[in-house]
């Protein structure tokens, strides 16, 4: 570590939502350039980077705030208010070096050691993977890896298969982003300025100490020695989606009420505003965006006290928070739905910014971790004594 990384005073979570908010001019300003190139541009990374965004979750022992989890979900949402993508960003990034952070010492050493700041591109789709002597080989391609036109690492998913072929043991590989050929592949209509290339590789060699075992960090009960109890992988990562999510929601609902000046077509009102119709819609709205964050937030309460009092959550617990989770995504989507028809037609203008908000928020609630159905499955099973997981993410 630097001089400089140990005199840094570690920023208090008002000082880092302060850093968030003095941010977003920067990121309304370069938002449309990073919808039309299909990744931030390099100026918005330095920001961010500057603000230390990117060292939110990374160890203090290595020049890291370890910010909590109400932390990271109220920086990210505030980003997410001025651009949803920039918002992702610094989520996956976040939740990435923290789970570096579950690895080995050298592992840690070398990739958080080096730079406090240095950006994971993460893609958790599983390859088939070979055991070799000291590692893993590894080939094959990893979609939707966020962040990845600017990333210094990656985290990679792969398994390796039993003699049926089978998966039966899954990692998460740390790979230089030098290593690795990127694929543009990225070409979808919302959440553009993510940048959710390809990673490819072709027999690539990860050696043992950059290997993260998936059972090691996914359930507590299969932890191994000498890691925290309370560190439950898939509550976790799914969290950070829901601060640029909330931050859109809440973009989408300033915005109407900003213009609810206009005349509204087809009726005797002079202004939107004037009309009961608009304000019983936009209160609803704000209500249920506010059942939302009041439902995140309550998340990140429950796994930051489980941390802070080293308590283990159980398998329910845990399915109750994957349920938590689609519902609130599915809370700030039927907002916005309904803030979009207070608006009208004019909302999908290409000129305005509401159409790009619609884009962003409706591709981000499509996130698997995010899958309502699914959560309350999972949930719902728990809750009737249905002896049936349908997913190792709970």
């Amino acid at each position: 570590m630097t001089s400089i990384q140990k005199a840094e005073a570690v920023p208090t979570h008002a000082e880092l939502v302060d850093r968030a908010t003095a941010l977003q001019p920067l990121l309304r300003a370069h938002a449309p350039i990073g919808d039309i190139s299909r990744q931030l541009g390099d100026d918005v990374i330095t920001a961010l980077s500057g603000a230390g965004f990117f060292r939110l979750r990374t160890p203090r022992r290595f020049g890291g705030y370890s910010a909590d989890l109400r932390t990271l979900l109220e920086v990210t949402e505030v980003l997410g208010a001025a651009d949803g993508s920039a918002a992702w960003l610094i989520a996956i990034a976040a939740t990435a070096t923290w789970t570096t952070s579950l690895g080995s010492a050298r592992a840690q050493q070398e990739i958080l050691g080096s730079d406090p700041d240095t950006r994971l591109s993460g893609s958790g789709h599983p390859t088939l993977a070979r055991r070799v002597d000291g590692g893993l080989v590894i080939g094959g391609r990893w979609p939707y890896a966020s962040g990845s036109p600017h990333a210094t690492w990656a985290m990679l998913g792969a398994f390796v298969a039993d003699e049926t072929g089978e998966p039966q043991d899954t990692y998460l590989c740390l790979v230089p982003a030098t290593d690795l050929r990127l694929e543009d592949t990225w070409h979808v209509v919302g959440m553009r300025a993510t940048g959710s290339n390809t990673w490819v590789a072709e027999d690539l060699f990860v050696p043992e100490h950059r290997l993260i075992s998936m059972a090691d960090v996914t359930d507590p009960a299969d932890m191994a020695p000498g890691l925290p109890p309370t560190v439950p992988f898939a509550p976790v990562a799914t969290l950070a989606l829901l601060g640029p999510l909330l931050g859109i929601g809440q973009a989408v609902l300033s915005a109407v009420v900003a213009g609810a000046g206009k005349s509204m077509h087809h009726t005797v009102f002079a202004q939107q505003r004037h009309s009961v119709g608009v304000q019983v819609q936009v209160a609803k709205a704000a209500l249920t965006l506010r059942t939302a964050r009041l439902s995140a937030y309550d998340i990140a309460d429950t796994l930051d006290a489980a941390a802070n009092s080293n308590t283990a959550l159980d398998y329910r617990d845990r399915a109750q928070l994957r349920g938590a989770f689609g519902y609130a995504a599915q809370q700030v989507l039927k907002a916005i739905d309904v803030l979009i028809n207070v608006h009208g037609s004019a909302a999908f203008a290409e000129t305005n910014l509401l159409q790009r908000y619609w884009r962003d928020a409706n591709t981000a609630a499509r996130h698997a971790g995010l899958d309502a159905m699914v959560g309350y499955e999972v949930y719902g099973k728990e809750l009737l004594g249905v002896d049936e997981r349908i997913s190792p993410m709970v």
